[in-house]
């Protein structure tokens, strides 16, 4: 019999899911305004800090937007939640260096795309999210950073103007937030990522479509070479 055991969910991960599940049945609609911090903290009984992760990983996923006046659901999105959950259960036996290879095959056709669509209001908030990335890996703040970088790429994939490019990105944007967690801990990795994100940036700027998915996937293979180097090095040290 296969049985599978109970994966525990962190905190953040199950008020993510409460509040998809809340979305989806239509209790909370598009445009509507979500009860802030300290009130979801109390209905969920949870931290602050789990309630703030939680809607980081809603507003990446396109679900809701967070302003200076409150968070508001930006869109039902029934469909692609339904199609997100589905890629989830496939990808969950997945491995990281997986996540990655279908980044290059996505990613790079994306910033060739928004070499070619990109707007200035949409390069200037690219430029914004490379500043925050710059100024979190000099201050070694590996949170931050990985939320500018996921944001950037984010921004990449909207730019491209392919709605079904995006809406594949979109569905495993949570698994990269995982993943560059991991991969950000290793020291000197967000400088030397923050330069990959500037040539991607300079590229796009000059609308240079070839160079933009040349760097993009010169970036990624970078990041599928310190996974392959992580699983090895985890496995050599288990095998001590």
């Amino acid at each position: 019999m296969d049985i599978k055991p109970l994966k525990k969910e962190s905190l953040s991960e199950f008020v993510v899911a409460q509040m998809k599940t809340l979305i989806i049945k239509g209790e909370l609609k598009k445009g509507d305004k979500i009860p802030g911090e300290r009130e979801l903290s109390e209905r969920f009984e949870v931290s602050r800090a789990s309630i703030r992760e939680a809607m980081t990983v809603l507003s990446m996923q396109g679900l809701v937007n967070r302003t200076n006046a409150g968070t508001v659901v930006t869109s039902d999105f029934i469909k692609i939640i339904e199609e997100t959950q589905t890629l989830k259960i496939l990808l969950e036996e997945t491995s990281y260096c997986d996540v990655t290879e279908a980044r290059l095959i996505l990613e790079k056709g994306m910033a060739e795309l928004a070499a070619k669509h990109i707007t200035k209001s949409e390069l200037n908030l690219l430029k914004k999210h490379l500043d925050l990335m710059e100024h979190a890996a000099k201050a070694e703040n590996m949170k931050d950073f990985v939320s500018a970088d996921i944001a950037f790429h984010r921004q990449i994939a909207m730019a491209s103007r392919n709605s079904v490019l995006f809406s594949l990105y979109n569905s495993i944007i949570f698994l990269l937030f995982k993943a560059q967690t991991q991969v950000a801990y290793e020291k000197g990795v967000m400088e030397e990522s923050a330069k990959y994100h500037r040539n991607i940036y300079e590229a796009l700027k000059n609308s240079d479509a070839e160079l933009a998915g040349k760097e993009m996937y010169d970036h990624l293979i970078d990041i599928k070479k310190r996974f392959n180097y992580m699983v090895k090095f985890d496995k050599l040290r288990e095998g001590a």
